[in-house]
């Protein structure tokens, strides 16, 4: 495994000769929002209010490194790798670090430095980024009607559902969704193994894992 980025169908060492030498990873921070009341003590949480918890961008910190004949050769090295990273915008970047998973995000900030010999340099580049790492494959159930288990490995998602006949009513943590026809639905599909009660016939479920 050569270990580095990719873009997009492009590698940071493969195609531009660049290694991978540190990586800082800043987790996202759990977005939270209190409201104080005069005359009362302390705040009104409603973090969860919806339910589940939010949470802003994480963001990743890579460095670079490459060995170069000369400072000219560098400066060019430089410049391109530096073009390619700065076009790094909204789109899945795939860690060799990790299997299965992607991020999703962009670069926001490149800086570089050389050795005093001309010859090596490195370049720092930060992503901000989606909090969570999302599966490179979709992950799909059949449910038949009358109780289905489902496991989902990552944390909780929502689901997208399809009748498989005319309509189907999914229910799933007390909460119920009827779809006639391809849908984001708002059941919320936990993490572990997961009760899905199935009305009308069958459907299907499909959902990406996430996980930190």
């Amino acid at each position: 495994m050569n270990h580095g980025i990719s873009v997009a169908g492009y590698h940071s060492l493969d195609d531009f000769g660049w290694r991978l030498i540190d990586r800082v990873e800043t987790p996202p921070q759990l977005r939270t929002t209190k409201v104080t009341v005069p005359y009362a003590n302390g705040s009104l949480d409603y973090t969860g209010v919806y339910g589940e918890p939010f949470y802003g961008e994480k963001s990743i910190e890579y460095t670079f490194a490459k060995d170069f004949k000369g400072i000219s050769e560098l400066m060019e090295g430089v410049r391109e790798f530096i073009e390619w990273l700065s076009g790094i915008c909204n789109t899945d970047i795939r860690d060799s670090m990790f299997e299965e998973f992607h991020n999703h995000g962009s670069c926001t900030s490149t800086k570089w430095e050389h050795a005093k010999s001309g010859v090596r340099a490195t370049v720092t580049a930060t992503f901000d980024l989606y909090p969570f790492m999302v599966a490179d494959d979709e992950s799909t159930a059949t449910l038949e009607v009358g109780t289905n288990y489902v496991i989902n490995e990552g944390r909780a998602v929502r689901l997208t559902a399809k009748p498989l006949r005319d309509w189907a009513t999914i229910t799933v943590g007390g909460e119920s969704a009827t779809v006639r026809k391809e849908q984001v639905t708002s059941l919320c599909l936990e993490a572990g193994m997961v009760e899905i009660e199935v009305d009308g016939g069958p459907a299907l479920i499909r959902w990406f894992e996430e996980r930190m």
